[in-house]
């Protein structure tokens, strides 16, 4: 990909502060591509969906990682859409469990993520959270930085810790009560960047 005057624009599958976002990072950092614009669509659907109606140049998805395997989202909806592979992104994955500050720790019932993170951590969420729910939310709602967003706006219970990226708890004022949750110290994900 070429750098040029016209702004590329690139859905990704998740929100702001997502390891989509991470990837979509490294890689334009890696190409120096500086005029770019970023659509956060949450889903792989979504991002595929765009792809199709041209709305985006280019659209980012979580593929596989290294200790969860493939991404059921992805390999559920890839079949439904044509397009090409340009490029494979690859990223250390480190998770974080978080909650909001004026909610104690002792409150906290249940746990939100993406069932990609809940299979990259299973093993530590036993030993250390066995009382605690884990949920994963549907449509959008599946995307942990969408989640991190609508419990800082209050639309989520506020006895819910959500697992993801540590960047979510600066941009929404979260308080980190564990890290590095993945089983899997060496833990990657391999996202594909796409274009009609």
């Amino acid at each position: 990909m070429k750098k040029n005057k016209k702004q590329i624009i690139f859905g990704i599958q998740g929100g702001k502060g997502s390891f989509n976002e991470q990837a979509l990072r490294e890689y334009v950092r890696r190409r120096k591509i500086d005029n770019f614009k970023i659509k956060y669509l949450y889903t792989t659907k979504n991002v595929l969906k765009a792809l199709n109606r041209g709305e985006i140049d280019f659209g980012i998805f979580a593929i596989v990682n290294s200790k969860g395997g493939i991404v059921e989202e992805s390999i559920n909806v890839i079949g439904d859409y044509k397009f090409k592979i340009v490029d494979k992104i690859t990223i250390p994955i480190a998770h974080f469990l978080m909650k909001r500050k004026d909610v104690d720790l002792s409150q906290i019932q249940q746990i939100m993520a993406h069932p990609q993170v809940f299979a990259q951590c299973q093993n530590n969420l036993k030993n250390k959270y066995p009382n605690l729910s884990l949920i994963s939310g549907r449509g959008e709602l599946i995307d942990t930085a969408k989640v991190a967003y609508q419990l800082y706006k209050g639309k989520i219970d506020k006895k819910t810790a959500i697992l993801g990226p540590k960047i979510l708890s600066e941009i929404y004022d979260f308080e980190i009560i564990d890290e590095n949750l993945q089983d899997d110290k060496n833990n990657q994900t391999t996202f594909l960047l796409v274009k009609k």
